[in-house]
């Protein structure tokens, strides 16, 4: 499955699962590297963290923490890795609990966009006598 936002169609496409397998497949690299058990524990735990580093970075780019020396591109730049890292360990995680991430965000998110598009047709379409 594709997943491809209307704001996005002119940027190209992007194949989640994918993106899923290639992340799982470096963390466990990295978890053989580093010699640790990754389970599903772990990269709940490790989302956690990245989740609190992400605020991290939000407090920098707001304003709300010292900028520790860092300009403005470096705090824009922390926060968008942060958020990648969040990201990839949701990722990681759907795919290590076997979880079709596609089909969920399909399910959760997507079905809004088919509803109001149904919505939007029944609405235009000419009443019946």
């Amino acid at each position: 499955m594709i997943i491809e936002s209307t704001a996005r169609a002119s940027m190209g496409r992007m194949e989640l699962r994918a993106l899923a397998r290639q992340i799982d497949a470096i963390s466990r690299r990295y978890a053989d590297v580093y010699g640790f058990e990754r389970d599903a524990d772990w990269l709940v735990l490790k989302l956690q963290e990245e989740v609190g580093e992400v605020v991290q970075a939000w407090l920098a780019k707001t304003g709300r923490q010292r900028d520790k020396g860092h300009s403005p591109e470096e705090i824009d730049r922390r926060f968008a890795l942060e958020l990648a890292d969040a990201v990839g360990m949701l990722l990681a995680l759907a795919e290590a609990t076997g979880v079709d991430i596609e089909q969920a965000i399909d399910e959760k998110w997507l079905v809004w966009d088919r509803r109001v598009s149904q919505r939007a047709g029944e609405a235009d379409a000419p009443e019946q006598d």
